[in-house]
């Protein structure tokens, strides 16, 4: 049996081929090396390759390094230098961080379309959902992009939808808190993925031994960061953060790193930040500050549609909710960016509620998500291509 007759036979394996290969392809056309020389993470996984821990050089075009002793130290959660460690083994350092991007954003589409096929159970609705997570949302951009912050949003989306597919089948309870654990490893806030199974898996996490499988996956990850922080920064928090030079003078950062007066500000930008409009060509300009994400993915609207009497709409909801209030109290809200770039950190999650309210796909509903891909079009072309946008 060769290997064309198993795409034929099995159908989610050829839309899954079809969708990774139309991703992948669209992803590398869009990219237009922007986010190259961002590459914190291909210089951690050199220093990684070469036993260090952090690196010898301060390049001029990072400002985001620790100095501690002539050394310079990285203070993002290390996953993503992790997976480019072959990479850059086998092509050194000057490997271009956004290819890895580009490769797990493809990946993501596909198990966007699995995920939701096996929660959903329609193909239809699971093929229109992956489309529009690939490109009708902030994901194709910031895949294309692939600076060291947008690739700890894409690597640790690509561990939430791996958890969401296990939760859904073999439910394997230390793999999935592994797998979250690792998403952790990329993105900070992402350890509150870790509510959905708690949430959707009760029945199965009520006894004493499920739930020390469950806590000992989430364990490693959190282990694995702590330490690391603990060698670099002689702490086993994210300290990081608070010694890199001159962060707390910037205006964003007026109330501390992080504080709760910070929320408001940034559900203002969530929900109804826009872009530059103007009354000559080309009319409306993106806004690298922030964009609504309602102005963004015009589909997610139907979100507030979810059935959230049903168990997987509430666990989303919650989950949401718990990922996004970490971030709505950091004094930055993720600039430059097209949209909120901070919405990849629950994208799953938001996708679970829209797929709910949209049930069934009649036209009109079609067309918002069309029209969602329409706008990132537009967003990719005039940042990347045309280099038209504003603060």
């Amino acid at each position: 049996m060769n290997f064309f007759h198993i795409l034929h036979k099995n159908r989610t394996l050829s839309i899954s081929l079809i969708l990774f290969l139309t991703t992948l392809s669209v992803y590398l056309l869009s990219y237009r090396g922007e986010g190259k020389n961002y590459n914190y993470f291909v210089l951690l996984a050199d220093a990684f390759l070469h036993g260090r821990l952090y690196l010898t050089v301060n390049p001029p075009w990072l400002n985001e390094l620790v100095e501690i002793k002539n050394h310079f130290y990285i203070v993002s959660p290390p996953m993503p230098a992790i997976l480019l460690m072959p990479f850059v083994f086998l092509f050194g350092p000057s490997f271009p961080q956004p290819i890895l991007s580009i490769l797990i954003g493809s990946m993501n589409v596909v198990l966007s379309f699995i995920v939701i096929l096996k929660y959903f159970r329609s193909e239809k609705l699971a093929l229109w959902m992956s489309i529009l997570f690939g490109f009708g949302t902030i994901h194709w951009y910031h895949a294309e992009v692939g600076s060291s912050w947008y690739i700890a949003h894409i690597i640790a989306v690509f561990f939430i939808w791996l958890a969401l597919l296990e939760i859904k089948t073999k439910q394997r309870l230390f793999l999935i808190g592994l797998l979250i654990s690792f998403a952790f490893l990329s993105r900070v806030p992402t350890i509150f993925a870790a509510v959905f199974p708690l949430i959707f898996l009760y029945e199965k996490l009520r006894n004493l031994k499920s739930i020390t499988l469950y806590a000992l996956g989430l364990v490693v990850g959190i282990l694995i960061n702590s330490s690391y922080n603990f060698l670099s920064f002689g702490s086993f928090l994210n300290a990081g953060y608070f010694l890199i030079p001159n962060i707390l003078n910037e205006p964003w950062y007026r109330y501390g790193l992080v504080n709760l007066r910070y929320i408001s500000i940034h559900l203002n930008e969530l929900f109804t930040a826009m872009p530059k409009f103007k009354q000559d060509f080309p009319f409306v300009i993106p806004s690298l500050l922030a964009m609504s994400i309602f102005f963004t993915t015009p589909a997610f609207l139907f979100s507030f549609l979810a059935k959230f009497k049903k168990r997987l709409e509430l666990a989303s909801l919650l989950t949401l909710i718990a990922i996004a209030l970490p971030n709505l109290m950091h004094g930055g809200n993720g600039f430059t960016q097209f949209g909120y770039r901070h919405t990849l950190d629950f994208m799953p999650f938001i996708l679970f509620l829209t797929a709910s309210g949209i049930g069934n796909l009649k036209w009109w509903k079609k067309t918002l998500i069309i029209l969602s891909i329409l706008i990132n079009l537009w967003g990719v072309l005039m940042i990347s291509f045309f280099k038209l946008w504003t603060l």
